[in-house]
């Protein structure tokens, strides 16, 4: 008789804010004009999580780059020349798969324009977006201090610094893509799409929503807008699905510490919401153009909507879309170009902040309590900024989500990055864990010295759940199984001191007996009840039982991080 195997994960799948996957889209825009002399530079940053993962980067359907990367690691690489500068269809989207999980960050530079951007993997893409139209105008007038009567005069409509509209069919199926327009036509028109391909849609129009038959992304850029000094930067800008909307933001005032000096919101709804911060308070219109105040300084650092809606940073050369607080994450990679002109925000529980890791390499970690912190006003939440002091970097926090951001400053004065790369949105005391743990429970049944051995020739281990957390788990993963009966757990009591001892080397700090438990028995079971307590007994190790196996889950901090 074969055995029968239930397989459970700890985490079933991808949780809402995590940015790993095997199947990614992106493209290059148009940075500062295609014509342009000075160098483009195009490139991919991929962080890889285990071993012997293989990573292909195709356009057009052809493979462009293979990577076989034998240990965990970051690489970089360079994509020649398809920057998206004309309007209209084209097969210059890149599409980047892998066999096991990956994240894939991608970056442009010409001279000092700037712009990097979390490529978000197709599972997290969706089929509808809405579409921010900033008047970046206004803004404009602030920095260069045009002559705004002549300026406006001369303009009949917001073009001058309007964005282009980039649409990648992100799967292999034919897609219908309806997309709103607000001017200078009022309508909504379909596009079809063939299997990764894209559209670029000019910018002397404006645009409000796109929607699709199958799962798009959608970013928004324009080659320069202008900056500080009567200089211009590249914007390039992946807009997140509407279900990733959000009610409640944080984020404090830096201008005293990074060149924010400049720094607006914007408010994408696809109603009107009015958005508070402390005193301050304003009703904005679906589809308002108009930048807001940086309500933090004058207000609150914490930014409620009535209705959900994505909350966006406006910076000369640069747009944030802040992270909503239902989308903090328990842990996130950061990755740094210029180390030294870099900074880090860090949002945590005021409680817990002593409790926050920085982990720069794996035998490097810096606590919570080495950190400056700030109290976000009115909330139980504490803000730090800081450098990271390492070129990729792992920030998690063992019990309690947090908001992470990475803020470079280009040699020319421009801020350019945004939140960091989440690879796990569930806290872990284990740590940051990019791999969740597995279980592997058998219909044979056997002693407990034979469990032992079935498990590791199997390359896994009887399940040790030392910890509160691990039990927790491991009884909903067992629930999930809808399983009876009793099953051998990874604890054994030693013969010569009468000490218990985990399988895997854990202190035994922590238990979960049923009543009047242990008796003198040498081995442990947990007993499986539906919806039970999963209590654990002492029995004799010579019963027969299922034995209840786990494959050890995959910590970031052990990753080779460059």
């Amino acid at each position: 008789m074969f055995p029968i195997i239930l397989i459970m994960s700890i985490l079933c799948h991808a949780g809402h804010a995590v940015d790993y996957g095997t199947d990614f889209v992106t493209a290059f825009p148009e940075n500062l004009a295609y014509y342009f002399p000075a160098n483009l530079v195009l490139s991919l940053k991929i962080t890889t999580f285990v071993p012997y993962t293989n990573v292909q980067i195709i356009s057009n359907g052809t493979v462009i780059n293979r990577s076989s990367v034998s240990t965990p690691k970051v690489f970089v690489v360079n994509i020649p020349n398809l920057e998206v500068n004309q309007i209209g269809f084209s097969f210059n989207a890149l599409r980047i798969t892998s066999n096991y999980n990956i994240t894939v960050v991608s970056m442009s530079s010409r001279r000092d324009s700037i712009q990097i951007n979390t490529v978000p993997p197709t599972n997290r893409l969706g089929v509808e977006y809405l579409v921010p139209a900033p008047n970046y105008n206004t803004l404009a007038l602030q920095l260069n201090k045009y002559n705004e009567s002549r300026f406006i005069s001369s303009t009949t409509e917001p073009t001058q610094f309007s964005f282009s509209l980039i649409i990648i069919n992100a799967e292999n199926v034919t897609n219908v893509v309806t997309v709103t327009q607000t001017s200078p036509t009022p309508g909504n028109g379909d596009i079809k799409l063939d299997p990764f391909e894209l559209i670029l849609l000019p910018s002397n129009c404006s645009y409000s929503k796109v929607s699709s038959s199958a799962k798009v992304a959608v970013i928004i850029t324009s080659p320069c807008v202008d900056t500080q000094n009567c200089r211009c930067n590249m914007v390039a800008h992946q807009l997140l699905p509407t279900n990733l909307m959000g009610t409640e933001f944080f984020f404090p005032s830096l201008k005293d510490q990074l060149p924010f000096t400049f720094s607006q919101l914007f408010v994408t709804s696809a109603d009107s919401v009015d958005l508070s911060s402390g005193s301050e308070k304003k009703t904005v219109a679906a589809g308002s153009t108009d930048l807001l105040p940086f309500y933090p300084e004058t207000g609150s650092p914490v930014l409620t909507t009535t209705q959900p809606a994505f909350l966006s940073l406006v910076n000369p050369g640069l747009i944030i879309d802040l992270i909503p607080k239902n989308m903090f994450s328990g842990c996130y990679l950061v990755h740094t170009t210029l180390q030294s002109q870099s900074q880090v925000l860090i949002i945590v529980e005021t409680a817990k902040k002593e409790e926050l890791q920085i982990t720069s390499n794996p035998t490097t970690t810096s606590p919570g309590s080495s950190l400056s912190w700030k109290d976000v006003s009115g909330t139980s939440y504490s803000w730090a900024l800081t450098p990271p002091n390492c070129k990729s970097c792992v920030i998690w926090h063992p019990t309690s989500p947090i908001a992470v951001y990475i803020l470079e400053t280009s040699p020319s004065g421009v801020i350019y990055g945004g939140p960091a790369i989440s690879v796990n949105d569930e806290p872990d005391p284990n740590g940051c864990v990019v791999v969740p743990m597995e279980f592997e429970l058998s219909n044979v049944t056997m002693s407990w010295r034979e469990a032992r051995v079935q498990c590791i020739s199997n390359g896994l281990a009887l399940v040790s759940p030392n910890i509160n957390y691990t039990q927790n788990k491991m009884a909903a993963a067992l629930n999930n199984m809808n399983v009876e009966g009793f099953a051998w757990l990874g604890l054994r009591r030693n013969l010569v001191t009468s000490e218990w001892n985990w399988q895997n080397g854990a202190n035994f700090d922590f238990a979960n007996w049923d009543n009047g438990q242990p008796t003198g028995n040498l081995c442990v079971g947990i007993w499986m009840e539906p919806n039970g307590n999963f209590t654990w007994r002492s029995i004799r190790c010579c019963e027969s039982m299922q034995p209840l196996c786990v494959r050890d889950s995959v910590i970031f901090n052990s990753v080779d991080l460059i």
